[in-house]
């Protein structure tokens, strides 16, 4: 016999390579770790299978813990993972799991009626070693993933930036993908002002007013220190946690503007194979993004005021200049024809129409002391914003507004008027009655119809309440043809709906 000859591999470890050469077919990591821990488990011939992942945002616990033959309450689970390989029967298996240069988890196997041999620790050992590889492969392509994600955000909203910026298209459209990027139940930007509670500029989730009205304190504290917060749901206990956590981070954005921002992402959620801090690299991006999309607009305003300014300057000019010179040189030339007058009736109507020419330089004066357009004023969406946001005060939060559509442009100066005293209507309402911690006010219009819902978390209409200014919504609505409903929201509060054909 040769005995240069490499040993037969047996069968068992035959069966095992190819079980560990198809970890390499899956295509989540959550199958992965699954599969991988199975696999240590039936072919160690244990009773008792626990991968668990470490949490990096908090040294010493589980972000999550997989069970296999054995369920995730047993006792047997918390007791591994508290003693580990130091268990007092001495039969429990480990091997740590590195994805790249770091510690991922660990892989306990448990539960033989005799003491484990070296095959079986080689098996625990060499399925450990290959976890880490084929996690790092699907985490560097699910973060690849992501960041194409990200990319493609930050390209459709600078396409909204081409010509001017309309924050009620960009803002928007920012919270709106932030919230597929992040899975998050939640996000919104919301800005401080100077009196009264924060406003909220754009928000995207149904829940977005009683969201804000809870992290209301935080919000305060992240406005006022312009620091970033970060935290995740706290699990119940130390050790075995949920693997989908929850977390929420407020983020304040870089502006040039003197009333700080922040970007809410709240109860977001990391794909698999995504690590926690990574997405939060990911919010921040988009902050810094949004907060070139707030400076563009701000330096648009300010060259669209200095031009109105150049422009009050110059017709100032131009009035004083001119005009009013001209007007003054026609005058002394009328006082000088009536005074060689021979008619008394020529006389008078000469020293009528000085007075008029005095009274015209008057008025023009003060007019080139009343030139006051500003940019941005005057259109129907800055008006329903302006409202909406004075009663913030009086409510006691800042109600949530979606703007929807063309809604500047799809109707006339009557039903905007309309719609501005449906929404004082209703938020009056909300603050006298309601009780409410939270308000929404979403606007649409469409091709054929225009509409408005106003939700609020109070305690809803009762079964006697009089509808004195609610009679007066339905007669605005029934003067053009449209409808109003009023209906109990859920959990509590009131949804009124009003809308109008076009």
């Amino acid at each position: 016999m040769d005995s240069t000859q490499p040993p037969a591999l047996g069968a068992e470890t035959v069966a095992l390579l190819r079980a560990v050469e198809q970890l390499g077919d899956s295509d989540d990591a959550g199958d992965l770790i699954r599969h991988g821990l199975r696999l240590a488990r039936t072919r160690t011939r244990a009773r008792a299978g626990v991968l668990a992942v470490d949490d990096e945002s908090r040294p010493g616990r589980y972000a999550q813990v997989l069970t296999d033959g054995v369920a995730r309450e047993d006792p047997v689970v918390a007791d591994i993972l508290a003693h580990g390989s130091g268990h007092a029967t001495g039969l429990v298996l480990q091997g740590t799991i590195r994805v790249g240069e770091a510690d991922f988890g660990t892989l306990f196997v448990s539960g033989w009626q005799e003491p484990p041999g070296a095959l079986e620790n080689a098996v625990v050992q060499g399925l450990a070693t290959a976890l880490g590889p084929h996690i790092e492969t699907l985490r560097q392509r699910r973060v690849s993933e992501l960041h194409e994600q990200v990319t493609t955000t930050v390209w459709e909203l600078n396409s909204t930036l081409v010509d001017e910026v309309d924050l009620d298209v960009s803002l928007p459209l920012l919270t709106t993908r932030v919230r597929e990027l992040t899975s998050a139940q939640v996000v919104a930007l919301v800005g401080a002002r100077p009196d009264g509670p924060p406003r909220v500029l754009a928000a995207s989730g149904e829940d977005a007013g009683p969201a804000l009205a809870e992290l209301g304190p935080d919000l305060t504290e992240v406005l006022r220190a312009g620091t970033a917060l970060h935290w995740s749901a706290t699990p119940t206990d130390a050790n075995l946690s949920s693997d989908r956590r929850v977390s929420t981070s407020l983020v304040p954005l870089d502006t040039r503007d003197e009333d700080r921002v922040v970007l809410v992402v709240h109860r977001w959620r990391p794909s698999r194979g995504v690590a926690e801090r990574q997405v939060r690299d990911v919010i921040s991006a988009l902050a810094l993004h949004a907060s070139v999309v707030l400076d563009r607009e701000h330096a648009e305003r300010e060259h669209d005021l200095l031009t109105v300014l150049q422009d009050r300057d110059r017709i100032a000019r131009d009035l004083h200049d001119l005009v009013i010179q001209r007007l003054f040189a026609i005058g002394l030339t009328l006082q000088g024809a009536s005074r060689r007058a021979v008619r008394p009736e020529v006389s008078e109507r000469l020293e009528g129409a000085v007075a008029e020419l005095d009274q015209t330089i008057r008025d023009i004066r003060a007019t080139i002391f009343q030139l006051r357009h500003r940019a941005g004023e005057g259109s129907f969406r800055a008006d329903l914003r302006q409202l909406i946001d004075s009663y913030a005060p009086t409510l006691g939060f800042a109600p949530v507004v979606r703007l929807t559509g063309p809604v500047d442009s799809v109707t006339g100066d009557e039903v905007q008027a309309q719609v501005l005293m449906v929404v004082r209507e209703a938020l009056s309402n909300v603050a006298r009655h309601a009780r409410a911690t939270s308000a929404t006010v979403e606007v649409e219009a469409t091709s054929d119809r225009f509409s408005v819902v106003v939700r609020d978390d109070g305690v809803g209409v009762g079964p006697g309440a009089v509808e004195s200014g609610l009679g007066n919504v339905r007669a605005r609505a029934a003067e053009h043809g449209g409808e109003v409903e009023l209906a109990a929201a859920e959990p509590h509060g009131t949804v009124l709906r009003w809308s109008v054909p076009v």
